[in-house]
Formats: C-alpha cells, structure tokens, sequence
C-alpha cells in the first residue's frame, strides 16, 4: 500500500491535522506543516517526497521508529518518522515516501 501514495494524496491536507499513534496508548495530533518533493522518479516508480508534521509534545519526543499516522478521511497508515527538531508549538516528525 505505502508505494501507492503519492504526493497528491496528502496536498489537500497541508495544514490540517492528523494524530500519530506512537503506541496502542499514546497518540498526538499533529499539523501537516509542509511536503517537499523531491527530483522526479523515474517511469516505474513515484516522485518521491517528504512530509512535516509538528505535534504538540515540547519538552520530549519520540526516537524514531515506525508509528501510525491517522487521518479522519484517510485512515490508519504505517509509517517509518524521525524526529527533526522543535518547532513553534513543538517537536517536528519526518516522514520520506522514496
């Protein structure tokens, strides 16, 4: 499933929120602040990309690992984040579809 998304299935959400499961018990909403693209793919596969999301722990963070992103319309998605430092409301998760 994760190589059939692409880029276009996350631009109507910039700036909207979504929530990561970091466990069963632990979940945090998070803004989609910014994705980049990067260089096209080539025919066979997708323009790769990358994801910002921000939540609201400041303070603390989680080392990277995959996790669930959660969507009210998109639904459950495993995704492998990392974390990429504080931003203005707190720490920023990474996210690179290849």
């Amino acid at each position: 499933m994760l190589e059939q998304i692409t880029i276009a299935d996350f631009q109507p959400h910039v700036n909207q929120f979504f929530s990561i499961r970091f466990s069963p018990e632990i979940i945090h909403p998070a803004q989609l602040s910014k994705i980049t693209p990067w260089s096209h793919g080539s025919d066979k596969y997708r323009q790769p990309f990358t994801l910002e999301l921000e939540t609201d722990l400041k303070g603390q963070y989680y080392l990277q690992g995959t996790f669930v992103l959660v969507h009210p319309e998109r639904g459950d998605l495993e995704v492998f984040m990392v974390p990429i430092g504080p931003g203005e409301n707190g720490m920023r998760y990474e996210v690179v579809f290849s």
